[in-house]
């Protein structure tokens, strides 16, 4: 059984990347097929990595509070200014949050907290191994993690990894699949 038998698929998959990464438009600026979207998604992580990591002292809260005093002053010049010269307001559109959309939101976001006290409970009884011993691994990888790199740090490299690494795959998978089908069958692994 060859690389080719599998359709050169990594790992013998049935179905092709952007199948497996659920085919819509997420899927797409991932494997960079939507190359406008996904170049400038990329310019905005390296823009906002620069911006927080490298000028000292400036955070995100600090950044939205800025950009909004910015625009509720340019508005409030402007409305000013259309009422002194006889001319219509800015364009402002009323933003409201539905009643049902908000109880949908908060219906989740208690459904996720039960889950989550639910596994907590479960490990703090002692009730399931398995579930105790994957947190201990995941709260231990994430442990080593920060103290090897900082927040912003990681959000980054792992946002540029995640616009970088499945396009190369798709693109180069035939190759990809060939070698390591060659890799694994050879005598030293």
């Amino acid at each position: 059984m060859d690389a080719s038998d599998q359709g050169c698929r990594l790992f013998g998959a049935q179905r092709s990347l952007h199948g497996l990464l659920g085919g819509g438009a997420v899927a797409d600026v991932v494997l960079w097929r939507r190359t406008e979207v996904a170049g400038w998604s990329l310019a905005a992580v390296a823009a906002s990595w620069v911006l927080f990591y490298c000028m000292p002292g400036y955070t995100l809260l600090s950044f939205v509070s800025s950009v909004l005093m910015i625009v509720l002053a340019v508005l409030f010049v402007w409305a000013k200014a259309a009422r002194l010269l006889n001319r219509p307001p800015p364009p402002v559109p009323l933003i409201k949050i539905s009643e049902d959309s908000m109880s949908k939101a908060a219906a989740a976001v208690g459904n996720t907290l039960n889950k989550a006290l639910q596994g907590f409970e479960n490990i703090a009884l002692g009730k399931d191994s398995g579930l105790f011993y994957k947190m201990a691994s995941i709260l231990l990888v994430i442990s080593i993690v920060g103290r090897v790199t900082d927040l912003i740090t990681l959000v980054y490299a792992c946002l540029v990894l995640v616009l970088t690494i499945p396009a190369l795959v798709d693109k180069y998978e035939e190759h990809i699949a060939s070698h390591l089908y060659g890799f694994c069958n050879s005598k030293f692994f």
